[in-house]
């Protein structure tokens, strides 16, 4: 594998003001380049002009590719290259598109063979829900084991790798979720054939077969120069791809059969692999010039976007993964401000300084959108929501929505809303199938019909379902759904808030149907309803005597606030992963610490730590001019509070970048692993951290506390090391309830996250 540095020499102009790196990317010819484009280092740029120096070359359009991941990048991407070549060329015969839209073409045309005709139908999200739930139904598959959304998560991982039903034992499954997913999987193909559609995942799948059969006829006879989609495997004479580092083994095959008779340049930054979680393989792009004999590397290490001491703190960051090709970003911009890195009491106190600062901002004229707030988790945005508004401050959220808006949380408040008022229609239809407990809408539309007719409430005509000429089956299911309500209903004046909000996850199945699907997005929305109970606690304690109906007035009030303002004029809020390929000129990096970032559901898998450290990667290098890390001595999230210790990517940071501004974040020469921190009761701090103790400091130790949880006569605390007698020893993570419901989570080495009831275990 060769690298290379510079470009021999200027084609027309086309490449002028690129520099060294850039120029070498763009005139490349001659076999197979790997171009590794750092942050912020102009990769669209070089991808435009390579197309136009094509063109300008005499390549014809229509055998040019270009691909990438969303529609997005590829209508910027197509209106670039129109803007460079201007009336040159007829850039409209150039293949730009995603890798969906790409395989979607090749199916129009020649579906035939996979079983689809030229008008078949594309199936969404719900659609493959929708199908995937009759699937588990003609199997006689309980719902509360198998999901619709988490045995499609199933196969959309199996599709990810090209594997077939036949081939789900390469994902590890034991049975009976092997046995199961397959007979799912046939099912659901057969019902996709049927109905002459393909799912996104067969999109890509069923035009890599249909490459491949091509491939293998057009290798065995002369005939195979007739066939159409054997014409595709030569059709191109160079492909171009972006964001490669995000490609999962299907794409990254379909790369390869399209450019089988084409150049190949591949545009990516394996620092920015942080997609793992969602099919992506980062060995794509490692192993790329393994693939490919004689593959050239162009690095892009000149970044337009950062100051000096941000790029700084990045390479700190990043350089410990092992699993990189390597490279180190710089700029022409200064060393601009250090890095702050900013050690708070809680996360009321976090939230409440960055709404400050950003207020102060925006007084002094700074635009509001160039304004952005990162976490790690959606869970954590609550409190930073809540002291926004109480500032004044309008937000926008990327890729979420505002947290008491969110799927999961309007549904619990909806079941706290109808124990209290159980005559509220909006509130009952929402959650009379939430959970799905087959109390399907032709049931509800008919006690509805009964309710209007008789001029009472859904409540009142669920009370006779049978006057609503429902079935037997139906009845049953409502009368069970009623005497539910009823029972929750007596815990309202006789339990604390949280309590009645863990009696209604649990009774209601709620919390069992979310974790049943063991995904991203479930343990996310846990995630949310954990933090949910956090809220109602911090409620509870700032109104000792306040109701149940008070806390569902204050929700209601603070979403109605939140819905005005002028979002064009609003500060940005987001998780790191939504903020891939943004920038803004002040950013915010919250929540930096161990269990919060790094995830906690990571630090004992080194591969995944590897994402995450990619991920920190990213947050870091999205900040142009300012950039500020916060992180707290203990918070409050997902409903318990837990002793902060600074992460390690704090720790990572390099001294001469940052400002520690309060409560410093010292370093001794040699760092020692979190993991390996001894365990203590109370805060947990690592012994090489070390807070300034100067009359400035903000927080005293007494003002801290202990930090901890009552629980059976025993402080808890996250980290608290805990015996059981058939798995060891093992780490508290979390707990929920009191008394003799006290459970408490567990991770123990070598068998996971375990959830145990508290009187079968011991401190150690």
């Amino acid at each position: 594998m060769r690298h290379m540095d510079e470009a021999s020499s200027d084609q027309g102009g086309r490449t002028a003001g690129l520099n060294p790196g850039q120029r070498a990317a763009v005139e490349h010819r001659g076999g197979p380049v790997l171009v590794l484009a750092g942050a912020g280092t102009g990769k669209t740029r070089v991808i435009t002009h390579r197309v136009a120096s094509l063109l300008d070359e005499g390549i014809p359009p229509w055998r040019i590719l270009a691909v990438t991941f969303t529609n997005r990048a590829a209508g910027e991407m197509r209106e670039r290259i129109e803007g460079l070549c201007e009336a040159d060329h007829n850039t409209r015969e150039i293949w730009v598109g995603t890798f969906h839209s790409i395989c979607a073409r090749i199916l129009r045309q020649h579906g035939t063979p996979v079983g689809l005709s030229n008008r078949f139908s594309i199936y969404d999200s719900a659609d493959q829900q929708s199908v995937m739930r009759k699937v588990l139904e003609g199997l006689n598959v309980s719902p509360k084991m198998y999901t619709p959304r988490g045995v499609l998560g199933i196969l959309d991982k199996a599709k990810n790798r090209g594997y077939g039903p036949e081939d789900l034992e390469k994902l590890d499954l034991q049975d009976p979720v092997l046995s199961i997913a397959r007979k799912a999987y046939e099912a659901y193909q057969a019902r996709l054939r049927a109905a002459d559609a393909a799912d996104f995942g067969d999109l890509l799948l069923q035009a890599v077969r249909l490459l491949r059969a091509a491939r293998k006829t057009s290798t065995q006879g002369q005939l195979g120069d007739l066939d159409p989609v054997a014409r595709l495997l030569t059709r191109f004479d160079h492909v171009v791809v972006d964001e490669f580092q995000d490609t999962n083994p299907i794409q990254a095959e379909l790369v390869d059969l399209l450019s089988s008779d084409a150049e190949l340049c591949v545009v990516g930054d394996d620092d920015q692999a942080i997609y793992g979680w969602r099919g992506a393989d980062v060995d794509q792009i490692l192993l790329f010039g393994d693939r490919h004999r004689g593959t050239e590397i162009v690095k892009l290490e000149q970044n337009y976007r950062s100051t000096t001491h941000i790029l700084s703190c990045a390479d700190a960051v990043i350089r410990k993964n092992r699993g990189r090709l390597g490279k180190t970003l710089w700029s022409e911009l200064g060393p601009g401000e250090p890095v702050r890195v900013l050690m708070l009491r809680d996360e009321r106190d976090e939230a409440r300084l960055v709404a400050n600062e950003a207020r102060a901002a925006i007084d002094e004229g700074v635009d509001p959108p160039s304004i952005a707030i990162f976490y790690r988790t959606h869970a954590q945005s609550r409190v930073i929501e809540d002291e926004l508004r109480r500032a004044g401050i309008s937000c926008r959220i990327v890729g979420g929505v505002a947290f008491y808006e969110r799927l999961e949380v309007k549904d619990v408040l909806s079941y706290l809303s109808v124990l209290l008022n159980p005559h509220s229609d909006v509130h009952l239809a929402r959650v009379v199938n939430r959970p799905a407990r087959k109390i399907g809408n032709t049931t509800v539309t008919r006690l509805a019909n009964r309710a209007t007719e008789e001029g009472v409430s859904l409540w009142t005509a669920m009370a006779n379902p049978e006057a609503a000429g429902l079935a037997a089956a139906a009845v049953r299911r409502i009368r069970e759904f009623v005497a539910m309500i009823g029972e929750l209903q007596a815990f309202v004046d006789e339990v604390p808030l949280p309590d009645l909000l863990a009696e209604v996850v649990e009774r209601t199945g709620y919390a069992a149907a979310l974790a049943v699907e063991e995904s991203d997005e479930s343990h996310a929305r846990l995630e949310n309803l954990q933090e949910l109970s956090g809220n109602l606690i911090e409620f509870t304690e700032e109104r000792p005597e306040a109701k149940l109906s008070d806390y569902l007035e204050l929700v209601s009030l603070v979403g109605g606030e939140r819905s005005e303002g002028d979002k064009e004029r609003a500060v940005t809020m987001m998780t790191v992963h939504s903020a891939k390929g943004l920038e803004f000129e002040r950013v915010y990096l919250t929540g930096m610490e161990e269990r919060v970032f790094p995830h906690s559901r990571v630090l004992d898998d080194p591969v995944q730590m590897e994402e995450e450290r990619r991920l920190a990667y990213v947050a870091v290098t999205r900040a142009k001019r300012h950039l500020t890390l916060t992180m707290c001595q203990r918070r409050m999230l997902y409903g318990q509070t837990q002793v902060g210790s600074p992460s390690r990517f704090v720790l990572d940071l390099p001294a001469e970048a940052t400002d520690q501004v309060g409560r410093a974040v010292t370093r001794s020469p040699r760092v020692a692993s979190p993991r390996q921190a001894p365990v203590r009761k109370g805060p947990a701090w690592q012994n090489d951290i070390v807070y300034d103790e100067s009359p400035d400091a903000p927080f005293t130790d007494e003002e801290l506390g202990d930090a901890v949880e009552e629980g059976e006569g025993v402080h808890l605390f996250i980290g608290m090391h805990l015996r059981h007698k058939a798995w060891g020893e093992g780490e508290l993570v979390g707990w929920h309830g009191s008394g003799r419901s006290l459970k408490l989570q567990i991770k123990f080495p070598g068998r996971g996250l375990k959830t145990v009831v508290a009187s079968f275990v011991q401190p150690v």
